[in-house]
């Protein structure tokens, strides 16, 4: 009863930790909670810084109906017959199976997927999606091609049919409200959030813009900061709708069983980034979509449809990624949902479309660096000189700008110009009236000075994606001279890993099994809910940045003290770290744990070393523990990793146990692991 207790009490507070009563509108940004008054300050901040003739011959998703699969269409002298009836039914039969019609009605695996009341023509009810038919459907969207206010509302559909029946003589002409049909679309990878549990996997926004008139090739300029013609643009948010304040244990029950509804939400693109890159200081990567004309508008108007659609919402399968996945698949093959598990992690979709491109005609036409507004601020300080860095750091702590006068006109207003942006980046997080006040102090000190524009012309280094990196399911085969181990975790970023954060770890649903030869057993060896660690860095030069680290964990295992199986545990960590460069680092935390075991609590110390370079990485490891009234324990881990192909990698792993209690220590225990990404 006790452990069952303890596993409840480790549940509830990795959902304590994830709470944080966010909300956009009463809608959930994909598992990231924001207040309205967050999101509100947020905006109001960031923003005063503010052919149906084309055809795809290349794929078969959009290639047109073989003219000799279907029947002619019937001519009729009868202005009153029905347009349905004077189309040949197989030809009917035969649009109503195409795949971008099924996709456009989110009609998947028999089975309507919407359960907004007014979303489909021909059977309304929401609850009789089980029994809809897409063929209903289209007769029904054919008896109303005369009526102007269902056209408009149903675009996507219409500019479809128009191009496989020209005879219907659609025109969308009147249609007001409906966006540019030649705005690019791109997909949004948003970087995870630590913060959050919810949000550790990162989140998907898709983009509409229009092309650049400049001239500049996006594809060779990989970073540069948003225009406001960017910022301006629209963008498509799928999130859940909840309920202002919403407790984080109902959200969590909510969101695992699908009682929330969800749906795409339409906003300007400085919005998202006002949350996201702003307050959240998430990078985010574009990928703009290498799309055919015909394509272009078909996913532009099937956006427009989607606002009008309500989905169940599942925050472990049917989130962000799996929906914006769905829409890829309108006007490619790539198969972004079709996923073995019940599980979904967002930047999956950006993993498919990696992989897809390695093809003959890649679906990306090209990648941009959209870095927060925090790791524009870093990498900008360090390009000052020192004499500025210091004055800088000095007006940061005191709020005094006395020693600026020490600087020539050039270097103060170049200061001045980067103590604006910071400020700006603070009242991002705490907005108050001092930090009002002193923001309007360095503009007018900043007025007074001539046009300097240095500060803008310090670059921002590239930063490849995450979704470069392994998919984020591991499998584990681990064998050593006595155990043989397998193992699963559904959620997984390895600092070790390629393309991943080295300072960021997180891992969640775990499970190991161990057989053991001697006792010819198999039992469970490991069990991990939750696991996070965020290293902040001590060497950090720029004055008032976050310096301390910490984890958590929480799950069952082996207690290193008595040897007892299945233990369940929650550990919570404080400590420091240092980078050293972008390849290593190391860091030292004081560990509690709260466990099942006798006096239900230990203490204890770890240091860890942290290495990688190309397909090489390293990491070592020691925790030394103490339990009232039993002797310490040490725990040392040594794993070497060799990256053999993008979802699959190579270990050594050394391990060993000193007991005090015993006379001799346990002998190093050595495992090779295969791990296997899917």
């Amino acid at each position: 009863m006790q452990k069952i207790f303890l596993c409840a009490a480790c549940f509830t507070l990795s959902i304590a930790y994830a709470e944080e009563p966010y909300a956009i509108d009463s809608v959930l940004v994909e598992g990231d909670y924001i207040t309205a008054n967050m999101h509100k300050d947020a905006v109001e901040n960031h923003a005063s810084a503010v052919g149906l003739d084309a055809q795809r011959h290349a794929k078969n998703s959009i290639q047109s109906l073989n003219d000799n699969s279907v029947l002619e269409h019937k001519t009729s002298t009868n202005p009153n017959l029905d347009k349905a009836t004077s189309i040949a039914t197989s030809k009917l039969k035969t649009l109503a199976d195409h795949h971008q019609w099924q996709h456009l009605l989110f009609y998947k695996d028999g089975k309507a997927e919407v359960i907004s009341p007014d979303f489909y023509l021909s059977n309304p009810d929401i609850q009789s999606k089980s029994n809809f038919d897409p063929y209903t459907e289209l007769i029904e969207t054919i008896e109303q091609a005369d009526n102007e206010s269902v056209t408009c509302k149903y675009p996507a559909r219409y500019f479809w049919l128009s191009h496989h029946l020209p005879q219907l003589d659609i025109d969308l002409t009147n249609c007001s409200q409906l966006p540019d049909p030649n705005q690019e679309v791109s997909l949004i990878l948003v970087s995870n959030y630590l913060k959050n549990p919810a949000s550790s996997f990162g989140h998907v926004l898709v983009k509409t813009s229009i092309p650049s008139t400049s001239g500049e090739n996006s594809s060779t300029e990989k970073v540069r900061e948003l225009s406001s013609e960017d910022l301006l643009n629209n963008s498509y948010n799928f999130g859940a709708r909840i309920p202002a304040n919403e407790n984080g244990v109902v959200y969590a029950f909510k969101g695992l069983f699908g009682i929330y509804d969800a749906g795409f939400s339409e906003a300007e693109f400085f919005k998202q980034n006002a949350v996201y890159s702003k307050n959240e200081q998430r990078d985010m990567w574009e990928y703009v979509l290498n799309l055919e004309p015909f394509e272009k508008q078909l996913l532009n108007y099937h956006l427009y449809e989607t606002k009008s659609a309500r989905f169940d919402y599942y925050f472990i399968k049917q989130n962000c990624g799996y929906r914006s996945g769905e829409i890829l698949e309108l006007i490619s093959d790539v198969e972004t949902t079709e996923r073995i598990g019940p599980w979904y992690a967002p930047d999956y979709v950006f993993d498919q479309l990696i992989e897809h491109d390695s093809e003959a005609e890649p679906l990306v036409k090209s990648v941009r660096y959209l870095p927060s507004e925090q790791t524009q601020l870093r990498e900008k300080f360090v390009q000052l000189s020192k004499p500025i860095q210091d004055i800088v750091n000095t007006v940061i702590r005191t709020d005094e700008t006395a020693s600026l006068a020490e600087l020539s006109t050039d270097d103060r207003a170049l200061a001045l110009d980067f103590l604006i942006l910071h400020r700006t980046y603070k009242i991002s997080q705490d907005n108050t009236p001092e930090q009002q006040a002193f923001k309007n102090e360095l503009l007018s000190q900043r007025f007074t000075l001539p046009i300097n524009n240095d500060l803008a012309e310090l670059t921002i280094p590239n930063k490849a994606s995450p979704a470069l990196s392994n998919k984020t399911t591991q499998t584990k085969v681990a064998v050593s001279d006595d155990m043989a181990e397998v193992g699963l975790s559904l959620f997984v970023k390895d600092p070790l890993n390629a393309y991943t954060d080295i300072d960021k770890r997180f891992e969640a649903v775990k499970v190991s099994l161990g057989y053991d030869y001697d006792d010819s057993k198999l039992r469970m060896t490991d069990f991990v809910f939750l696991d996070m660690q965020q290293i902040e860095d001590l060497t950090q030069p720029l004055a008032g940045e976050p310096k301390l680290s910490w984890q958590l964990k929480t799950g069952a295992r082996t207690d290193l003290f008595t040897g007892n199986y299945h233990s369940p545990y929650a550990q919570a960590g404080l400590g420091a770290g240092a980078k050293i460069g972008q390849h290593m680092l190391g860091y030292t935390m004081v560990n509690a744990t709260v466990h099942d075991q006798d006096r239900h609590a230990d203490l204890g110390v770890e240091v860890g070393v942290r290495a990688k370079y190309n397909k090489q990485s390293a990491e070592l490891s020691y925790t030394a523990s103490k339990r009232e009234g039993r002797p310490s324990v040490a725990f040392t881990e040594l794993t070497l990793r060799q990256q053999l192909s993008k979802n699959n990698d190579a270990r050594i792993i050394v391990t060993h146990t000193n007991n005090a209690a015993s006379s001799d220590s346990d002998s190093p225990v050595v495992n090779l692991a295969w791990h296997h990404y899917w």
